[in-house]
C-alpha cells in the first residue's frame, strides 16, 4: 500500500466515525484549504477528493462539536515539559482515563476527549507545555509527517478501534478554562513521588512519551527502572516495569520495528496490496437448484439461529421467561409447548445477584437437576470495553455454547461515536455483536425495555431506542399486557425466519414458569363460543324456538325477558330497550353458531316485535314488506 493510499484510508476511516477533516500542507500543519478547518467535512466525497492519490496533504482533525484534544508539548531541548506538567497535575487530581491517544511526531501526545462546552475554544498554554484544542480548532492526526520526518501514530492500545473516547474529566475541564496557577514555568524537578494506584498509568504516560522521541525498547526499560525505584512509592516489581516498557517499545512512532508504518489497529500497512475481493454470487436458477440446509431452531417454530430480541414493560417477568428458555434449551426440554433443540447457555444475568438467580433456577427446576451445559454470569464488560473479547474466551472454554442471553442489552452498550446518531449507534452496536455470534455459528438474545407508551395497532413500536435495534435482530418477542395487573399476557413474535404470530401466555406462580394458554385468535374464538354458549338470552332464544311450532318464535322484547324467568332463570336485561341492545349484538353469532335468523316489524304503539327461525325457513310468512325490517345491515334502530 502507497502512502497516498494510506493517508486516503486514514481519511475515510476519520470520516466514517463521523469526524470533520481536512487536508493541510505535506510535512506542515498549514491548511491547504481556503477556509482552513471551516472548511473540514466528513462526507465521503469531498474526503475522497481531497486524498486523490495526487497531494500528499497531511489529515487535520476539526475539534469542536463534541470533541476537545489536549496537546502535551514535549521538547526538552526546547524547554517544553507538558509531560512533567502532566505528571504533577495527575498526582494532584487522578490519572487521565483511558482515551484516543496520539504520539505526535513532534515527540508530543495528543489526548481526545469528549465535551460539548462551546466555552472551550483553543487555549494555548493554559499550563506549562499544556495547550487545549475546542471549537474553531484542529489537530493534525496520524498518519500525518511531522516536519521532523517523523509520522503521527496512535499509540497501539489507545486508537479509536480499540478504545471508546473518554468524557473530559472535570478537573481538566475547569484547569483549560481559568488556567493552572500552581505549576511553575520552566524546567522543574520531578514530582518527588508517584502513589500506589497511579505507579502503572504514570510510567505508561513515560514510556510512551520516550518512544515518541525515538528512544529504543531497551532505553526505556532502563529510564522506567530507574524512575520506578526513585519515584514509585513502593516500588514495582522489575518484570511488571520491564512489561509496562516492552507494550510501549512495541509499535514504535512510524514503524512496527522493520521499517512498516502502522495503521491505528497495529496493523502493517506496507504489506503487498490485498487481492479485490469480488462478490460471492449465485445466479437465480442455480439458487433455485440449490440443495440449502434448513433454518436451524432452538425453539422449533419460534426462535431460530440468530440474533433475538426479547422485550417488555419492567417487571412483567421477562427475566423468568428468558431463565425458563435457557434451561429447556440446555435440558433439551420442551418450552412453551414447542420442542428445543438441546445446546449449551450463556446466560448474562446483568441486573441479578447469584442468590437471586440460585433461588429463581430451583424454584423453575422444582427438584430437577440443573443441566450441566448452562452457564451464570453477573458481571461483564461493556462492548467497547472488550465484551466480545470476553465471550470469545468463554466460548474457546465452553464450545458447547450455542446461545448466549444477554440481559439486559443496556447493560453491555458503550459510548457513541463522536457526531454519531441514536439509530446509528443502536444499529452499530448490535450490528458488531450478531457479525461476532454469525461467524461463530452462536446465537444471542437480548432482552430489552419497552417504553410505558402503548401502541395498539403495533406492539413492535413499543420497543425502546431507535429501530436500528429492531432493524439488526433476526428475531424479536414483546410481551404486552393490557393491564399491569393482569394475569395473562400476549407474546407477539416477529422475525425474519417464523411467521408472525401472537400467543397469549398466563405466568404460573405455582411453577415460577410462563404457561402457553394459546394462540390469540383460536382463544379469541374459543372464549366468543363459551361467551355464546353461556348467554341466557341464547338459551332463551333456543328453547323458544325448539317449543314453537314451526320453528319459529315471534314476540316483544317484554316477552322475551318474561320467558327468561322461567327458561333461563335469569333477568335477560333491565328493560326492554336494553334488551333490543342485547338482542342486536347477537344477531350474527345467532346466525353463524346456530343458522338462527332475527328480523323485526312494526306493532304499531307497542313497539317491535322480534321475529327468530332458523336459516332453513325460506319465507316471510305473517309480515308485510314494508313492515318488515332486515337484520343489521339494513337496519339502524335498535330501540326494542
Amino acid at each position: 500500500m502507497s502512502y497516498n493510499e494510506k493517508l486516503s484510508g486514514y481519511a475515510r476511516n476519520y470520516a466514517r466515525l463521523g469526524l470533520r477533516v481536512f487536508p493541510c500542507k505535506p510535512k506542515e500543519k498549514v491548511p491547504a484549504t481556503a477556509h482552513g478547518c471551516k472548511d473540514a467535512s466528513a462526507d465521503p466525497g469531498q474526503v475522497a477528493a481531497w486524498w486523490d492519490g495526487i497531494h500528499l496533504y497531511n489529515v487535520a482533525i476539526a475539534t469542536g462539536g463534541g470533541l476537545v484534544v489536549l496537546d502535551v508539548d514535549v521538547n526538552h531541548n526546547a524547554g517544553k515539559y507538558g509531560d512533567e506538567t502532566m505528571a504533577e497535575l495527575e498526582q494532584q487530581h487522578g490519572p487521565l482515563p483511558e482515551t484516543w491517544t496520539c504520539l505526535t511526531g513532534g515527540g508530543g501526545i495528543h489526548y481526545y476527549f469528549r465535551c460539548d462546552d462551546p466555552a472551550l475554544t483553543v487555549g494555548t498554554g493554559f499550563a506549562p507545555g499544556l495547550d487545549y484544542r475546542g471549537a474553531g480548532g484542529y489537530v493534525v492526526a496520524p498518519p500525518s509527517v511531522h516536519e521532523s520526518g517523523r509520522e503521527y501514530v496512535w499509540e497501539a492500545a489507545h486508537t479509536p478501534g480499540n478504545t471508546p473516547l473518554a468524557p473530559l474529566p472535570d478537573w481538566l475541564h475547569t484547569l483549560m478554562l481559568n488556567g493552572v496557577k500552581t505549576v511553575s514555568e520552566g524546567r522543574r524537578e520531578a514530582p518527588a513521588q508517584i502513589a500506589e494506584g497511579g505507579r502503572n498509568h504514570a510510567l505508561y504516560r513515560l514510556a510512551c512519551s520516550l518512544r515518541g522521541k525515538g528512544l529504543s525498547e531497551a532505553g526505556i526499560v532502563a529510564a522506567l527502572l530507574e524512575e520506578n525505584r526513585a519515584r514509585c512509592v513502593p516500588p514495582l516489581h522489575d518484570g511488571e516495569v520491564e512489561k509496562i516498557a516492552r507494550s510501549a517499545g512495541k509499535h514504535p512512532p512510524g514503524n512496527t520495528g522493520d521499517g512498516q508504518p502502522l495503521n491505528w489497529d497495529g496493523s502493517a500497512e506496507n504489506s503487498p496490496p490485498k487481492e479485490v475481493c469480488p462478490l460471492s454470487m449465485i445466479s437465480a436458477p442455480e439458487l433455485q437448484r440449490a440443495n440449502l440446509p434448513p433454518v436451524r431452531y432452538l425453539v422449533d417454530g419460534m426462535l431460530p439461529d440468530g440474533t433475538g430480541l426479547l422485550t417488555a414493560a419492567s417487571k412483567i417477568g421477562k427475566s423468568w421467561m428468558v431463565l425458563d428458555l435457557g434451561l429447556c434449551i440446555a435440558a433439551g426440554e420442551s418450552f412453551l409447548g414447542r420442542k428445543t433443540n438441546r445446546a449449551g447457555v450463556l446466560y448474562l444475568a446483568l441486573e441479578d445477584s447469584l442468590n437471586r438467580l440460585q433461588d429463581r433456577m430451583n424454584k423453575v427446576l422444582n427438584g430437577r437437576p440443573a443441566p450441566e451445559q448452562f452457564y451464570f454470569s453477573t458481571d461483564a464488560p461493556k462492548l467497547d470495553m472488550g465484551l466480545l473479547d470476553t465471550l470469545g474466551d468463554h466460548l474457546k472454554k465452553s464450545p458447547d455454547t450455542r446461545l448466549i442471553i444477554i440481559d439486559t442489552l443496556q447493560k453491555v452498550r458503550g459510548q457513541a461515536l463522536p457526531r454519531e446518531s441514536g439509530y446509528a449507534q443502536d444499529y452499530r452496536e448490535m450490528e458488531t455483536i450478531k457479525a461476532f455470534m454469525d461467524k461463530r455459528g452462536v446465537s444471542v438474545l437480548f432482552v430489552h425495555h419497552n417504553r410505558k407508551m402503548r401502541d395498539d395497532d403495533d406492539p413492535f413500536n413499543m420497543i425502546s431506542g431507535t429501530n436500528g435495534i429492531m432493524g439488526a435482530a433476526d428475531t424479536i418477542w414483546t410481551i404486552a399486557k393490557a393491564k399491569r395487573a393482569d394475569e395473562e399476557a400476549v407474546l407477539h413474535i416477529t422475525g425474519r425466519d417464523v411467521p408472525q404470530s401472537s400467543l397469549v401466555v398466563r405466568f404460573d406462580k405455582d411453577t415460577w414458569t410462563w404457561k402457553l394458554v394459546g394462540a390469540v385468535d383460536w382463544l379469541a374464538e374459543q372464549r366468543a363460543r363459551l361467551a355464546y354458549d353461556s348467554s341466557p338470552i341464547v338459551k332463551t332464544i333456543k328453547k323458544l324456538l325448539e317449543q314453537s311450532a314451526g320453528r319459529r318464535w315471534d314476540g316483544t322484547a317484554k316477552d322475551l325477558m318474561e320467558a327468561g324467568k322461567y327458561i333461563a332463570r335469569a333477568y335477560l336485561a333491565p328493560n326492554s330497550q336494553k334488551m333490543g341492545h342485547e338482542i342486536k349484538a347477537l344477531e350474527k353469532p345467532l346466525f353463524d353458531y346456530d343458522g338462527i335468523v332475527h328480523a323485526v316489524s312494526g306493532h304499531g304503539n307497542a313497539g317491535k316485535k322480534h321475529h327468530f327461525y332458523y336459516q332453513d325457513i325460506g319465507s316471510f310468512e305473517g309480515l308485510e314488506g314494508d313492515q318488515m325490517e332486515l337484520p343489521e345491515e339494513f337496519q339502524e334502530d335498535t330501540d326494542a
